[in-house]
């Protein structure tokens, strides 16, 4: 059954919708492109002001520390031009000394499964698997990439969220098949990624260049992230 949404008793919630992180590392000297890019999800909120707290604590309940980043941004008006999600909200860029890049970001999805907790922190306590699509579209001249990212769907199984994942793309009603990209990958029946990054199911490739990736990606609070992990990450 998919789950759009979730639903929480807590304070300040916010019945109409969920506010996921999104949190997103890219390595520009491994990737040019910043193509395959990790997503991780740490927790999905029932209130924007829980979320907010959640996404500047992130990286330190991974066990990053401050003096790790050559560069650390919280200032929303210093983060619009590290802004290459298109529908999240930024709140926190930290860059590394070898130049990785970590975004932490919000996005809003309706509750529609009016999903509930009563963990203090208003966030959600069940496992939950979502499948989120990664639109790649390259620009022309300095203008770079335009990268969107979206939740499409909120399972309680893995296995239901894959199944999910290899409809996302396609529409029989539109006429949209596999064959109307120029190219498209997908994982196998026993298969986690199909070779385009860690959870990446599905890949394809349109006709005017964009790519598109859909993963199913687990919910993981960032404390359960190994400290020395992170240190050789930063290292």
């Amino acid at each position: 059954m998919a789950l759009p949404t979730q639903n929480i008793s807590a304070t300040k919630a916010d019945p109409e919708n969920l506010y996921h992180i999104v949190f997103t590392t890219s390595h520009i000297q491994r990737d040019p492109n910043s193509e395959i890019e990790k997503i991780r999800i740490p927790g999905t909120y029932r209130s924007l002001e829980a979320a907010k707290a959640a996404a500047h604590s992130c990286l330190f309940d991974a066990g990053y520390e401050r003096e790790w980043f050559s560069q650390y941004e919280v200032d929303p008006t210093a983060l619009e031009r590290y802004r290459i999600h298109q529908r999240l909200g930024l709140v926190v860029v930290a860059v590394a000394p070898d130049g990785t890049t970590f975004r932490v970001c919000i996005g809003t999805t309706p509750n529609i499964s009016h999903l509930t907790t009563d963990n203090e922190d208003g966030r959600i306590a069940a496992d939950l698997y979502y499948v989120v699509q990664t639109n790649v579209e390259y620009a022309n001249g300095d203008e770079g990439q335009r990268r969107g990212i979206n939740i499409e769907g909120i399972f309680m199984t893995y296995d239901k969220a894959q199944s999910f994942a290899h409809s996302v793309l396609l529409s029989e009603e539109d006429g949209i098949t596999k064959e109307s990209f120029a190219e498209y990958d997908e994982a196998g029946d026993n298969e986690r990624d199909c070779g385009f990054g860690e959870n990446v199911v599905i890949h394809a490739v349109g006709i005017n260049g964009e790519n598109h990736l859909i993963s199913v990606i687990k919910g993981q609070a960032m404390d359960s992230v190994d400290l020395a992990e992170a240190a050789v990450r930063i290292s």
